[in-house]
């Protein structure tokens, strides 16, 4: 086989050299949206693992089993839970719904790690008592948790009517 080289003027070399500089800028813009898109889902994993281990500590998953099983929560109603560990089992939602709006965490992953909690804990009378009590020196205690369970409420509707 006889190779023939072509031979190309500067115009030419320059076009091709330009498709090329086109190509590696479109391919490295792909490749660090994929990093960036890797980098998020990392972080949004590691959120969620550390809003589950504060979430499952002792005290706030005997919370949760006492709110699940309907059994009374504060000590003034025969419960085991001062006010303090309510405000920081609710500070705990308050903080993920912060996190979750910031765009910090997916809403499949909320909602499949934390919706029944959350929708239970909401839907809790004692709870309910509880937050009417302190919001009337402050209307937006735990507004974020609030909006929060509100939300997976509907999704939770959605999901039930299109599945």
């Amino acid at each position: 086989m006889n190779f023939k080289f072509l031979k190309l003027d500067w115009k030419q070399t320059e076009k091709i050299l330009r498709i090329i500089e086109v190509l590696a800028i479109v391919g490295g813009v792909v490749f660090a949206a994929a990093q960036i898109r890797d980098l998020r889902n990392n972080q949004s994993a590691q959120l969620m693992l550390e809003f589950n281990k504060e979430l499952n500590s002792d005290l706030n998953a005997n919370l949760i089993t006492a709110i699940e099983e309907n059994k009374p929560i504060l000590k003034q109603s025969g419960g085991e839970f001062t006010t303090t560990d309510i405000d920081r089992y609710l500070g705990a939602y308050e903080l993920l719904n912060n996190v979750s709006v910031a765009g910090l965490i997916s809403d499949d992953m909320l909602y499949n790690a934390f919706a029944y909690d959350i929708v239970k804990t909401y839907q809790n009378k004692e709870i309910q008592d509880y937050l009417s009590k302190i919001r009337q020196d402050d209307n937006s205690f735990f507004r974020g948790f609030e909006v929060l369970a509100q939300d997976l409420l509907k999704a939770e509707v959605y999901k039930k009517d299109n599945y």
